[in-house]
């Protein structure tokens, strides 16, 4: 392997590294209520999320599979059906990183939620990172468990919605009137 091909596969993995936990940030931006759901059903136990997520898995793999022979029209259905199960399943490893950095909490944090995900998303993705357990264990546990809680939370925010339960109002947030200014 040449040193161009060893640097090329560096960058790839370190800004894959980078790039999840800005994902998981941005799906707890956008959907707060399911993320928040996912890290209460982690928070639950981190065995059924596993469960549920493990047929989706075997599911999005199979047809990803099927539809790759179809040519390049099933070539680029294959990569959409990964792209969309990749940003479903960051809804749910958001709530587990979510619920990992809520457990290593900081007095920093008092008024920042979105800091819980950011560290808890770090410590994830700094796992990963470890030989054989990271690679072949841990990353796709996670990845299999937020599938498994993500499908949960859009599922029960989908009978809450059919049941007429949903608030209508969104979700505010608080902005600090310094706004972070003299820092």
């Amino acid at each position: 392997m040449l040193m161009a091909d060893t640097m090329a596969v560096f960058f790839v993995i370190l800004g894959l590294l980078l790039a999840f936990p800005a994902l998981w940030l941005l799906t707890r931006g956008l959907w707060p209520r399911t993320v928040t759901t996912a890290r209460d059903i982690c928070d639950r136990g981190l065995v059924r999320p596993f469960m549920l997520g493990l047929p989706g898995v075997v599911i999005i793999v199979l047809a990803t599979a099927l539809m790759s022979n179809g040519g390049t029209p099933g070539k680029i259905a294959a990569v959409g059906l990964v792209c969309f199960a990749i940003v479903v399943a960051s809804c749910g490893v958001s709530g587990l990183a979510t619920l990992i950095g809520e457990r290593l909490s900081s007095p920093a944090d008092e008024g920042r939620e979105w800091r819980a995900t950011l560290r808890g998303g770090i410590i994830l993705v700094l796992t990963w990172l470890l030989p054989i357990l990271g690679w072949f264990v841990i990353l796709p546990l996670s990845m299999t468990m937020g599938l498994g809680a993500a499908l949960r939370a859009i599922g029960s925010s989908l009978k809450s919605m059919r049941q007429g339960q949903v608030e209508s109002e969104p979700i505010t947030y608080s902005i600090p009137s310094d706004h972070g200014a003299g820092r």
